[in-house]
């Protein structure tokens, strides 16, 4: 019985001991990262995340009153933890490797790749998106057509894990060129990608966008539907390493290895004006190359207006082109084939576009969207 007592005894001290050392642990890695919190040098900015971090919370007694305080505090606190980038990549990969691949949205392919996981097949949104485009292009009487781009998970299906959701393209698409059809020219991308996917690089590994390969191999297809002859180009073909997507900062797998951005150049003479503001002679904005996010050196990336002059080509034809960021690298092929080409983004621009076809003579109208955009976004819809 003494003995029994005597272990039992240990046992307890023992387990006592123990606990002890975790609560002192603790305590000294919550007054660490609190000090650490206080202390350590803080940054605007995440350079892997692409994004702005919070300021400091506001101390008021109407803040703390109304709940404001404390939650800036806690995203304050979050965005500011000591060693933050190390830990949520730590998260990301720790799930990536217990078989939970598919983190923030985000698949981990082979070769490289980091693909969006599918759009959600909204089709009431979808709806509401194709019947403002059908709508704008019967009441400007323009001759019209449609682009949408399929994303890189349908295209690039042998690259995606065993493991994922389902990708929805072909229903959504051809849905959406069905409704369309009798309004709007279709420009069908799906069946010329997957038979060139193999031949170049049409998607970035860590974006969502497609590549200016791809870019131009959707330029070829719009050449096809409308007439143009393809001009013998001359490239300039600059390759810059180190590309970084949306779909690697959202993934926070930050081992893995960057893209290669390519610009194509070619002579021709062009006025690039932003918010009724020449600002360049250029197509490329190459100090992007040095900034967080280098995917605007194509157009300068999203603006609510933005038209381009080919003085080259002075009694060309006038293209309105309606769109996402996906046209920023199509534009820079399709302007030699015309004298202008003004582009929107319903995003941004907030006045009613039928003033610009009211004003403007243009000759031709080119929706271009990602696919995730028709279904998921609602500024499409109030178009007119």
């Amino acid at each position: 019985i003494t003995h029994f007592y005597i272990s039992d005894f240990k046992e307890i001290a023992m387990t006592r001991i123990r606990n002890l050392y975790l609560v002192i642990f603790f305590c000294l890695f919550i007054f660490s990262a609190a000090a650490g919190i206080i202390l350590l040098p803080k940054s605007d900015v995440s350079l892997l995340e692409k994004r702005s971090l919070s300021t400091a919370p506001e101390f008021s007694i109407e803040n703390i009153l109304n709940g404001k305080f404390e939650k800036q505090t806690e995203t304050y606190t979050s965005d500011h933890f000591p060693f933050r980038a190390i830990w949520v990549s730590l998260d990301s990969y720790t799930r990536l490797y217990t078989g939970r691949n598919g983190t923030d949205g985000i698949y981990k392919g082979s070769d490289g790749y980091l693909i969006n996981a599918p759009v959600s097949a909204d089709y009431d949104k979808l709806d509401k998106n194709l019947d403002a485009m059908i709508s704008f292009s019967e009441n400007s009487d323009i001759p019209s057509s449609m682009m949408i781009v399929p994303t890189a998970g349908y295209i690039l299906d042998d690259k995606l894990p065993k493991n994922h959701l389902k990708y929805h393209d072909k229903e959504l698409i051809s849905y959406a060129y069905k409704k369309s059809e009798k309004f709007i020219g279709i420009i069908d991308l799906i069946e010329p990608f997957l038979n060139q996917k193999n031949d170049s690089q049409l998607y970035y590994k860590t974006d969502h966008h497609w590549t200016t390969a791809g870019a131009y191999a959707a330029y070829l297809e719009y050449c096809k539907n409308i007439g143009f002859d393809e001009p013998l180009w001359d490239f300039n073909i600059l390759r810059y390493k180190d590309f970084f997507g949306t779909a690697y900062s959202k993934s926070a797998l930050w081992l893995e290895q960057g893209d290669v951005l390519e610009v194509w150049e070619y002579p021709i003479d062009v006025n690039v004006n932003i918010e009724d503001e020449t600002i360049s002679d250029s197509l490329y904005f190459y100090e992007y190359l040095n900034k967080l996010d280098k995917y605007p050196i194509f157009l300068d990336g999203n603006h609510g207006i933005e038209k381009i002059v080919n003085n080259s080509n002075p009694n060309g034809e006038k293209l309105l082109v309606i769109k996402d960021s996906f046209a920023h690298c199509l534009v820079p092929f399709l302007i030699n084939h015309y004298s202008e080409i003004d582009m929107i983004d319903t995003r941004y621009y907030l006045d009613p576009v039928s003033s610009l076809t009211q004003e403007n003579s243009y000759d031709r109208i080119l929706y271009v969207f990602g696919l995730s955009s028709l279904c998921e976004s609602s500024d499409i819809s109030i178009l007119q």
